[in-house]
């Protein structure tokens, strides 16, 4: 009924399958919103190839194939995209290996420094988002606060980040040496 257009056919398909997909697309990613749209993902696909549906063969398999290759394709193309990105970093013609690793390495240092000086629920909402990568919502949903919490949270740690940055990196000390050598 599928291959032949009908629409309340794929509806009822989607009502019975959509919860199974989106828990096995969540093993993977293990992100609310990230599961729910490679589900979406997989009846788009399903509804763009229905004609290739091959009867005889377990259609319950043939979903979860779906699911799971277009699981791999995002975790590919995430991957891809962070190559990219190191990669441009290091080809740019200013770049200083020796010297970007030291200047680098101080600066995580006075991250890790910022980071640990943050509020308890202000850290565990910077840390999920930045070092684990979780959207706004997954990390609401995590920590049971609503997502503009999970907004106002990074926004403060940002802010502070950004403050300890301006007060504690070498050229500002530098800068207040040198006025106070004015003196």
């Amino acid at each position: 009924m599928l291959k032949k257009d009908d629409v309340p056919a794929f509806n009822k398909l989607h009502n019975y399958y959509k919860s199974k997909i989106y828990r096995f697309a969540w093993r993977f990613v293990r992100c609310d919103e990230s599961a729910a749209e490679l589900t979406q993902l997989v009846f788009i696909h399903l509804w763009k190839y229905k004609n290739n549906i091959n009867e005889e063969k377990d259609f319950n398999s043939y979903l979860l194939t779906i699911t799971k290759n277009l699981v791999y394709k995002e975790f590919h193309r995430k991957a891809k995209l962070a190559a990219y990105q190191s990669e441009a970093i290091s080809t740019d013609p200013g770049y200083d290996p020796i010297g970007s690793s030291m200047n680098l390495k101080d600066y995580r240092h006075l991250a890790e420094i910022a980071i640990d000086s943050l509020p308890p629920q202000t850290k565990k909402v910077f840390k999920l988002s930045r070092d684990e990568g979780a959207s706004y919502e997954c990390i609401a949903e995590q920590l049971n606060i609503s997502k503009n919490t999970v907004h106002s949270h990074m926004a403060k740690s940002l802010s502070h980040i950004r403050a300890y940055f301006k007060i504690h990196t070498p050229e500002t000390i530098l800068a207040i040496f040198s006025f106070l050598n004015l003196f």
